[in-house]
């Protein structure tokens, strides 16, 4: 399948900077795999960002696009949020770059991935350790009234992973933007936890999930899978989000998944659910 950019480069940049909404409405880009970047309120907020290659062994690249600027040239963003240590969601080569084109960014991971983001060399005191069902208050919105509130919720990557102290090493995040509430699932399969921890708090604007499942082939190749198309669509219909949007079936040759599958199980077994397929550097208002 071929994949290009609806709009990338300068051009997207220039269109993330200019965005300005009133506090009761907020946009969203969608950067690829699971990357969105959002705006609301003169906060900016980037979650599981990769802007940097992804290469084999053999240094052939396995990214199936090419990246849509350099992440030093994503300049403002206030919070990077991390679901989890995989090399498609949190990488020192987008983050390093990142961090140090903005001096006010502060990265939220889970607090495991904390400490190994440390390690590899990013500055601690811009890290901030994110533990299920812990709230979190992010600062810099242009009118404090309207708080900006994350609650990280445990995600089971084929099943719940913690460290030795119970810190979840996966997490989805729900963003509460003032009245706006957005989930994103990170890496995920359906259990009756998630949804039940996600349903708490109904009602969703939005809801980022993946679809490009798993399977025997690929765990074979190390490849840790996520909900499939049908169980994405039940997943929506279950946690009753406004609209729903498909992630994580586009960037990584070997990994791909057809979002119209998803599209089709919607479609036929939850007519009126409403759902989009984003194209890369696509905006959405909500």
């Amino acid at each position: 399948m071929r994949y290009e950019w609806y709009k990338k480069g300068r051009e997207l940049l220039d269109e993330i900077s200019a965005v300005s909404l009133p506090d009761t409405m907020a946009a969203v880009w969608y950067v690829g795999q699971e990357g969105i970047i959002i705006k609301w309120n003169k906060l900016t907020i980037g979650v599981d960002l990769v802007l940097n290659d992804l290469c084999r062994a053999d240094g052939a690249s396995r990214r199936n696009y090419d990246i849509p600027f350099q992440p030093e040239e994503l300049t403002g963003i206030d919070y990077f949020l991390g679901t989890h240590n995989h090399a498609d969601h949190i990488n020192l080569s987008t983050l390093r770059p990142l961090a140090d084109a903005n001096p006010q960014l502060r990265v939220i991971v889970p607090e495991p991935v904390r400490r190994e983001l440390i390690a590899g060399g990013m500055r601690e005191e811009s890290l901030i350790g994110a533990r299920a069902d812990e709230t979190l208050y992010l600062t810099g919105s242009a009118k404090p009234s309207a708080q900006a509130v994350l609650h990280p919720v445990a995600a089971p990557h084929e099943e719940y992973v913690t460290d030795e102290e119970g810190n979840q090493k996966n997490l989805g995040y729900v963003l509460e933007l003032g009245a706006i509430r957005l989930f994103h699932a990170g890496d995920a399969v359906v259990t009756p936890r998630l949804i039940r921890d996600v349903s708490r708090w109904s009602p969703l604007a939005l809801a980022f999930v993946p679809v490009n499942g798993a399977d025997t082939e690929r765990h074979g190749r190390g490849i840790i899978g996520n909900m499939d198309c049908r169980d994405a669509a039940y997943f929506a219909q279950q946690i009753q989000a406004d609209m729903t949007v498909p992630m994580h079936y586009d960037m990584v040759q070997g990994n791909e998944e057809d979002a119209l599958i998803f599209a089709g199980y919607m479609q036929r077994l939850y007519p009126g659910r409403k759902y989009h397929i984003m194209q890369l550097g696509e905006k959405i208002i909500i």
